[in-house]
């Protein structure tokens, strides 16, 4: 999901502990953030209770593969380039509207304006944008910290 790297551990978290209720082994599989979300799954599974070990390399239900393509672990420029053009748009839209001002009404401009702070305000535009910084430097020196 576009979401942030420990919000998809725990949503793995939750998958493993119904296959361990079952007894059934698993396999992570991901695809660029999904790498780092598995990633990050094992270290906190490594790294927490008996149980939570057990889960990992229990020979009956624990991991038994992973298969990981293209791994954004190590980065990608999605995080970087996201936040350049968050940039660049927020810029052109202040131009745009600075131009406008002429041409319409104090109320239209300031319902506008309202619109636009309450969509990168929303809790969807903030989650969607904290997964874009799991990408980005600083993220990734606390994800490998933990490694």
């Amino acid at each position: 999901t576009a979401r942030s790297i420990d919000y998809n551990a725990s949503k793995i978290e939750e998958a493993v502990e119904t296959a361990t209720q079952l007894k059934r082994p698993y396999g992570l599989v991901g695809y660029s953030q999904g790498c780092a979300n598995g990633f990050n799954f094992e270290s906190r599974m490594i790294s927490g209770t008996p149980d939570q070990q057990s889960a990992i390399v229990s020979p009956e239900s624990g991991l038994v593969c992973r298969q990981l393509l293209f791994s954004a672990a190590n980065g990608s420029m999605h995080g970087p380039a996201f936040n350049a053009k968050v940039h660049q748009l927020i810029t052109m839209c202040e131009d745009f509207f600075k131009y406008q001002q002429g041409y319409f009404s104090r109320a239209f401009i300031s319902s506008t304006l309202e619109l636009v702070d309450n969509t990168l305000d929303s809790a969807a535009f903030q989650k969607f944008h904290g997964c874009a910084k799991c990408f980005l430097p600083d993220a990734l020196r606390g994800f490998w910290r933990e490694a």
